[in-house]
């Protein structure tokens, strides 16, 4: 019977993993420039996406294809890092035509990895002759990183449900029963090979679920240890990070279990088993949240609740097997004893199912319509079916069983036959708990019914006599922003505004403030889009309203904006998950100490997975740290600075991009593809000036641009870069 149920368990996991492919994605495309199926008037700059969670770069890409399948972005895919939710690519001139993006996202938080197209056309295009596609965000589930996350769940059941069973039901059972209670009922040598194996699961799973998320980074069901998608996973994410802290944890678990017996092992274990628990919940859904803290929390003692119940049930069915060497009276007293005690510790850990169970729903549901329509909605109605058919089975035992066997307990009478039904009712509990983990693990792999994009915008209010201004600037970054005013008065929509207007005036420098003209939407709203926010740092912006009835309002705003790719990533990560693997290789010595083997095999079988491990850890806790290529401009954008540009720009730069710097000088109307328009590449927010300068002096890939770096000295490259921003700005 035990191995029809395990049979049955693999095959409803398999099938769960089969089912679900495709499912909607976890870092879900919330928007992106250019539109899906948009026709633009000219050749965009730049494809930008925006997703609901953080996406990995390196593991992240976008590439834009032609009709005639040619690549055409510039390949330098790059995640934002002062708004890692936003990914872009620049693109090559484009000329009339269709084009279509593809891009992979892998979420930095949980590692699911993502996918869409959509296409786009430029100049003369019938939009009726796009092909039919929408932005959407599509991920395959492989099968193994299922089984992967259902082992884990079921090997830290059996870590760490042994000490609270022990302690709390099986324990005070058994010496209850007996004044000299046998060894092998007060502590069954079956719990520890049961502990053990769950050791070995939690290694096990640990390592597949590495190489599933590294085989959806490469299109495979499973990596190659070795391959460079899993190596830049394990030293150059969170997620690796989150890994060797669990392979720490696992490894520390199995050296206390292979060592000498001690009461303070126990505890240590335990504690181990919990920090496995909390990675789960570091790498859930609960983690997405905008404040992951107390849903992280939340999440960490829903999955603890449930170890702590299906670990329970695990070493009560093993240790009701032990059982039977008791005669019939005293096996039915410490029966109807343990069974007492379990129905309370599992009574409590069902309240704290319960009650954390509803905080996520209420998170990632919201509502009941999305309960009911929403593929996460379905599988999470799923799961409460394994919870109530597991609550109908615990009754049964609590109303029926119980009672019969405490009154038998009493009389002191044996009763075999009621005994034997409660343990084939327990192993009827744990198919069911193994099922309904098989049920979590698959909820972790599916979107959430209720997404909420991240906050990008900045915001204000203030009031000025009757009138309540509220400003919103979106993505309120440097660069192209969209503007927002809303007036109210005495909680109505003000319409009646002869002019309302936003006025930018930057802290830093000595430079001018510019004027932007908002225009009404007809219900108290303004808004107007243009790049007046161009460099990055603290802006004051007055609003000013116009009435022809009372005084003109005005509100000033103080914001602190920031440049897009403008913060300089240093990062430690390869430096973190070097310590973390040095660390592993520690722990990994230590362990072969405790081998049951001769202290010479001990030292062959030990001594090259340890300075393996330490010597990569060393290796990577070495290296430089990469620093992206940000590098600040020195030359300050003031009108000297501009107008050396110019002149710059005048001698060199006008005969292929034009005196308007849009591509179309002499000789770059008979280049392919055409030289880059300025107008577009320039606008603040678009590309760093490092960018710029690194195009100036090395040339660009691809293109008829040649390197400037041997004829126009540093300073001029720099004025340059200055000028192009000003070619970039719109007319007023």
């Amino acid at each position: 019977m035990k191995t029809r149920s395990l049979f049955l368990i693999l095959v409803i996991l398999l099938f769960s993993a089969w089912a679900a492919i495709p499912v909607s994605a976890h870092a879900f495309l919330i928007k992106s420039n250019p539109v899906a199926n948009s026709v633009l008037t000219e050749s965009p700059a730049q494809v930008e996406l925006f997703f609901s969670e953080t996406v990995a770069p390196g593991l992240s890409s976008i590439k834009v294809y032609n009709s005639n399948s040619q690549e055409v972005d510039l390949g330098d895919v790059r995640v934002d890092p002062s708004n890692p939710t936003r990914m872009t690519v620049s693109l090559h001139s484009l000329s009339d035509g269709v084009y279509t993006v593809t891009w992979t996202a892998v979420s930095a938080t949980d590692g699911h990895q993502t996918e869409g197209t959509f296409p786009f056309g430029v100049g003369n295009v019938n939009a009726s002759t796009l092909p039919v596609g929408q932005q959407s965000s599509t991920s395959s589930l492989p099968a193994s990183a299922l089984i992967a996350k259902w082992l884990l769940l079921a090997s830290l059941a059996v870590l760490t449900g042994q000490l609270p069973f022990i302690k709390v039901v099986w324990r005070p059972a058994v010496k209850r029963s007996e004044t000299e209670p046998l060894a092998t009922v007060l502590e069954p040598p079956a719990w520890n090979r049961l502990y053990h194996l769950g050791l070995g699961g939690v290694l096990v799973a640990l390592i597949l679920g590495l190489l599933a998320q590294a085989g959806q980074s490469t299109g495979s069901e499973l990596a190659l240890p070795w391959a460079p998608a899993t190596i830049d996973i394990l030293t150059a994410t969170r997620l690796g990070i989150i890994w060797l802290v669990r392979l720490a944890l696992a490894l520390f678990g199995t050296w206390l279990a292979l060592g000498r017996p001690a009461p303070w092992k126990g505890w240590a274990g335990f504690v181990a088993g919990l920090g496995l628990l909390l990675t789960i919940s570091l790498t859930s859904h609960a983690a997405t949240e905008a404040q992951p803290v107390l849903p992280v929390i939340d999440d960490w003692i829903h999955i603890s609740g449930m170890t702590f119940w299906f670990g329970g049930l695990a070493y009560l069915l093993t240790g009701l097997r032990e059982l039977r060497q008791l005669e019939g009276k005293l096996r039915t007293k410490v029966t109807s004893l343990a069974m007492v005690r379990f129905s309370a510790m599992a009574l409590v850990s069902v309240g704290l199912i319960g009650i954390t169970g509803l905080y996520s729903a209420s998170l990632r549901v919201g509502t009941i319509n999305a309960l009911l329509t929403s593929i996460y909605g379905h599988a999470l109605l799923f799961k409460q079916i394994f919870v109530l058919s597991l609550l109908v089975l615990a009754g049964i035992n609590l109303v029926f069983i119980s009672p019969r066997l405490n009154r038998d307990r009493l009389r002191a009478v044996s009763n075999d036959s009621l005994v034997s039904r409660f343990g084939k009712m327990v192993l009827a509990e744990a198919i069911l708990a193994g099922l309904l983990l098989a049920a979590v693990s698959l909820l972790t792999y599916l979107p959430p019914a209720r997404i909420i994009p991240p906050i990008q915008e900045l915001s204000g209010s203030a009031k000025v006599d009757d009138l309540k201004m509220s400003i919103s600037i979106s993505p309120g970054q440097v660069g192209q922003n969209t503007f927002t005013l809303r007036l109210l008065s005495g909680g109505m929509p003000v319409t009646a505004v002869k002019d309302a207007i936003l006025r930018f005036t930057p802290d830093q420098g000595n430079f001018p403030p510019s004027e932007g003209q908002l225009l009404s939407q007809g219900d108290g709203t303004f808004t107007a889009k243009g790049t007046y926010l161009s460099l990055p740092g603290r802006w004051q912006v007055q609003a000013v309203v116009r009435r022809t009835d009372k005084f003109d309002a005005y509100a000033n705003f103080n914001f602190t904006v920031q440049k897009p790719g403008s913060q300089a990533q240093a990062s430690a990560t390869p430096h973190v998950a070097g310590a973390l693997i040095f660390f592993n290789g520690l722990l990994v010595g230590l362990l072969m100490t405790s081998l049951p083997v001769r202290a010479s095999d001990r030292f062959v079988i030990g001594i090259l997975p340890t300075m393996f491990f330490l010597g990569l850890g060393l290796y990577y806790m070495t290296l430089p740290l990469q620093t992206s290529s940000n590098e600040v401009n020195p030359v300050p954008p003031n009108s000297q600075s501009v107008a050396e540009g110019k002149v710059v720009f005048t001698q060199y730069c006008v005969p292929c991009h034009g005196t308007d710097g849009k591509g179309d000088g002499p000789v770059g109307v008979t280049l392919n593809p055409h030289p880059a328009d300025l107008t577009l590449h320039g606008v603040p927010g678009i590309h760093t000036d490092a960018q710029l300068f690194d195009w100036i002096s090395n040339g660009l890939p691809g293109t008829r641009m040649p390197a400037w770096k041997t004829i126009i000295s540093d300073t001029d490259r720099w004025n340059l870069v200055n000028y192009i921003r000003v070619l970039a700005q719109p007319s007023q």
